[in-house]
């Protein structure tokens, strides 16, 4: 083995970011190569430093070239606990070993992974509106009724962006509050949507559509927070575009998704927004509702 590529050390490293922190893995070679990776324990997935560190001790002293291996034998070793917490430490070990033996090589990661593909890529302003409103101490100016709203839809288009997420509100006396009964809050596991949740969705929309103008794509983030009836009933009055259902959801109730979706797009929308929870998905739900939103005729080929 040379010596370049043996694994010396593993360690984890966080930083304060404000609200939240920041979570990252750092490999290091018996010649000094560094690899780096970054995971995330702040949000739903407390354990995963933990569960690094104990798996790090069967990394050190391996071969960072043979990456696929160390996986392989970290996944046997963690079998009755594959998954969740596990899985992501398991990432975040493997994206350290790429960062280390594209150094060792001399060469940009995407080479390992079968070359680039593009030179640039389109972008959106993601939480938009969201992080304001929920974390005014650290994203200023706050926004606190549907004006700010309107403005930060203005400062999108203003700033160059071509596109923006942001994420269901209800507005009690006029401040918006976030809806996030998928994460609890509120506490309604029943995760409905219901009239006065379609009403204010439909106000927030509207708002931040106002301030953006026509040419700006509106994404709507739904993550956990609807069942299947739930996407249908928000397609319907807000016009949004459904590109993916929940994990849980059975191929029936993806054509009901796609079927109302495909109707609504048939004619040009009203208003051109985006309901996306990916994060609800997984990749095969995920590609085949997207592939049926965006077949010819449909007029949905820009996500």
């Amino acid at each position: 083995m040379a010596k370049a590529t043996q694994i010396r050390s593993v360690e984890t490293l966080a930083c304060d970011a404000g609200w939240r922190n920041y979570h990252f893995i750092k490999i290091m070679t018996e010649d000094g190569i560094v690899g780096w990776s970054e995971y995330d324990e702040g949000f739903g997935a407390p354990g995963v430093t933990a569960a690094i560190e104990r798996l790090g001790a069967r990394v050190v002293g391996k071969n960072a070239f043979q990456h696929e291996r160390i996986y392989a034998e970290l996944f046997a070793a963690t079998r009755p606990a594959a998954g969740g917490v596990v899985a992501l430490a398991l990432g975040a070990i493997e994206n350290a070993l790429l960062d280390v033996k594209a150094k060792a090589l001399g060469v940009p990661c995407y080479e390992l992974l079968g070359g680039k593909m593009r030179d640039s890529i389109r972008v959106y302003w993601s939480h938009c509106a969201t992080w304001r409103i929920n974390h005014p101490d650290w994203f200023k100016p706050a926004i606190t009724d549907l004006d700010g709203v309107k403005s930060i839809g203005n400062e999108v288009r203003e700033k160059g962006f071509t596109a923006m997420k942001t994420n269901i509100f209800v507005y009690t006396d006029g401040k918006p509050q976030g809806w996030r009964p998928g994460f609890g809050s509120p506490f309604e596991p029943e995760i409905n949507v219901d009239r006065k949740v379609l009403r204010n969705l439909c106000m927030h929309l509207e708002a931040i559509r106002d301030g953006a103008g026509p040419d700006v794509d509106l994404l709507l983030d739904l993550n956990f927070n609807a069942k299947t009836e739930g996407y249908l009933k928000i397609l319907a009055p807000s016009r949004t575009w459904i590109c993916s259902g929940s994990r849980s959801t059975p191929s029936t109730r993806r054509r009901w998704v796609t079927s109302a979706a495909r109707a609504r797009t048939r004619s040009p929308p009203a208003r051109r927004c985006w309901a996306c929870a990916s994060s609800c998905l997984t990749s095969t739900n995920r590609q085949w509702i997207s592939r049926s939103l965006t077949r010819p005729g449909t007029g949905c080929g820009n996500r």
